[in-house]
């Protein structure tokens, strides 16, 4: 059983409350004006046991960037920008959902596996980045 923490309560309210994907050092920034004196050590330490308990999601981005976390557990696919990085939710229906875990379980049947979960991280080019061109 984990312990109750002032510190990681904190910095999962930080990051339910955020719509975009931060880094620990862009959380630990926000923390940091809410509890003063908490070290970034304290919120990559918290991250990582949040993440390992399934209360947050973890992002792992293109190689050298910083992983990216996300308070948001609803099912849904990412997709990272390769232009600017940022990374986009993008939610689907039920049907859709449905349709998707049944193409995911097809395709592990392919090599005789089961399917239990996915977490799908599209690369692209953003709306934004395409606007730009």
């Amino acid at each position: 059983m984990e312990r109750y923490s002032k510190q990681r309560e904190l910095i999962l309210d930080v990051l339910k409350s955020r719509k975009d994907h931060p880094t620990a050092e862009m959380l630990y920034n926000d923390i940091a004006q809410k509890m003063p004196g908490i070290g970034i050590a304290t919120v990559y330490r918290n991250l990582a046991s949040l993440y390992k308990s399934g209360k947050i999601e973890k992002i792992e981005t293109m190689q050298g960037d910083p992983d990216r976390f996300d308070g948001d557990l609803r099912p849904h696919i990412h997709l990272q920008c390769s232009k600017c990085n940022e990374i986009y939710d993008i939610f689907l229906d039920e049907e859709e959902n449905k349709q998707l875990n049944d193409k995911l379980t097809e395709l592990t049947k392919l090599i005789n596996a089961d399917f239990t979960s996915s977490k799908i991280i599209l690369k692209g080019i953003c709306k934004n980045c395409k606007n730009k061109n």
